[in-house]
């Protein structure tokens, strides 16, 4: 009878780690938001994204992963409307349809006097949490590219502005419909 509760421990602990599992930048993309479809289940919707970019994604990474076809949430967003820039973590979660990309979190991207900002998530995600040193607890409110093991948000944002100096630039990259 040990031996069952020691597995039953093992296989929750791991599935725990997975759950908690940090998304990589390669997750992080931005886009215009085109439309949002209610789907016939309750809380899933389909996205339609104008201009979709990776942008954190290597040359390498970029040819050998699946473009997205099908945007999939399952979170409210009501406070995000069409034609707004967004920027999200989202991921193919089945191999066999790897077309299909589920999306963690969305915020709000923003650009005034060429500084970028993102808004707070519109939904909670689970990814680590730096500054607790463990997996994010939703009471905390996280900005959405600080759940990565290596670097926080401030990083990333720095990176974006070396890529987009100015809004024209970002704005360019991602126009309006």
């Amino acid at each position: 009878m040990k031996g069952f509760f020691l597995v039953l421990n093992i296989t929750l602990s791991i599935n725990l780690a997975f759950a908690c599992a940090p998304h990589s930048p390669n997750d992080v993309f931005i886009a215009r938001l085109q439309s949002v479809q209610q789907l016939s289940s309750s809380n899933h919707k389909q996205l339609t994204f104008q201009h979709p970019h990776f942008i954190f994604q290597s040359l390498l990474t970029k040819i050998f992963s699946s473009k997205p076809k099908q945007w999939h949430s399952d979170f409210s967003i009501k406070t995000i409307k069409s034609n707004n820039l967004v920027i999200g973590l989202a991921y193919p979660p089945d191999k066999t349809t790897p077309q299909n990309y589920q999306i963690s979190s969305l915020a709000l991207l923003h650009c005034d006097k060429n500084i970028i900002t993102i808004d707070h998530p519109i939904s909670p995600f689970s990814a680590w949490n730096r500054r607790t040193q463990r997996c994010n607890n939703q009471s905390i409110p996280m900005k959405l590219l600080d759940g990565f093991l290596e670097h926080d948000q401030t990083y990333y944002l720095k990176k974006l502005h070396q890529k987009y100096p100015t809004c024209g630039a970002l704005f360019s990259a991602f126009p309006k419909l």
